[in-house]
């Protein structure tokens, strides 16, 4: 099961750890696929492209031993941060998420990192939440399973949407780029919606691991 690092501006370090564990109300098991599992560089061709100076890290921040630098890749941004891919340390699939300073001239204060499994992440995506800092957002981040499209995830959404009239359009973001589809949102919204279901068109709906 996925594990998620947080570090600091100007050390990103593991100053913190917390292990999402299949008793976690929301996260679903890992059951065995018939296909072979692929790397995640297969998975996502993104991994092998030439970095450039998007795929840095913001000012003052600095890589961790879970993944491979040279592999990061600036994945997407939203309207609550800057997400980025790396290969882990022992061929998993990273996710970095950095969120954006409340104030529009704040500074970054703090990341997350997770590194599931590719089985893991065949299945169920990567899903990271970051507390952020003092004056940052405090965000949810899903990266859907390949094959899922954002059509699929805004109409989930919106079924959602309309449980919740009190949520602004703004307070949930999907995202698409780099051929990956994201769904972002703070803490406190995902933390309203309660189970997340990503209703397919063909296959079983998609239970988005509890992260609040």
């Amino acid at each position: 099961m996925p594990k998620a690092y947080f570090g600091k501006i100007s050390a990103l370090a593991f100053t913190g750890l917390l292990s999402l564990t299949a008793c976690s109300a929301g996260i679903p098991e890992t059951g065995e696929s018939a296909a072979p599992v692929p790397s995640a560089e297969e998975y996502m061709p993104l991994l092998v492209q030439t970095q450039d100076d998007d795929d840095k890290l913001p000012e003052g921040f600095e890589d961790t031993e879970s993944y491979d630098a040279e592999t990061r890749h600036l994945l997407a941004t939203s309207d609550f941060g800057r997400h980025y891919v790396a290969v882990g340390s022992e061929g998993q699939l990273c996710m970095i998420a950095v969120p954006k300073p409340v104030e529009e001239d704040g500074d970054y204060e703090i990341a997350g990192t997770t590194c599931p499994t590719m089985d893991y992440v065949v299945q169920n995506g990567i899903p990271l939440k970051v507390d952020g800092g003092e004056n940052s957002f405090k965000t949810v981040t899903y990266l859907m399973p390949a094959g899922i499209s954002d059509v699929t995830v805004e109409n989930s959404i919106s079924e959602l949407r309309a449980e919740h009239p009190e949520l602004e359009a703004e307070d949930i973001q999907v995202v698409a780029e780099n051929d990956s589809v994201l769904l972002v949102m703070e803490e406190s919204t995902a933390s309203a919606l309660g189970t997340i279901t990503i209703n397919r068109p063909d296959g079983d709906p998609l239970v988005l691991a509890s992260l609040t």
